[in-house]
């Protein structure tokens, strides 16, 4: 599934572009993706937020 779901990503992004670089470029690009992921404030309150369907909920506005 995973797969099958990266061959599709990799459809869409070939068809809009064609994205070239140096080796020097794609090895900093390489290390960037290899690193640990930094977590974001905003979805992690987004991903703590109740749910419309449970207690304590509260609608933005």
């Amino acid at each position: 599934m995973r797969d099958a779901a990266v061959r599709a990503a990799e459809e869409v992004v070939m068809e809009n572009r064609l994205i070239r670089m140096s080796p020097e470029g794609f090895a900093d690009f390489m290390k960037v993706l290899s690193a640990p992921a930094a977590p974001v404030p905003e979805i992690v309150e987004l991903t703590e937020r109740p749910a419309p369907w449970e207690a304590g909920y509260v609608a933005k506005r």
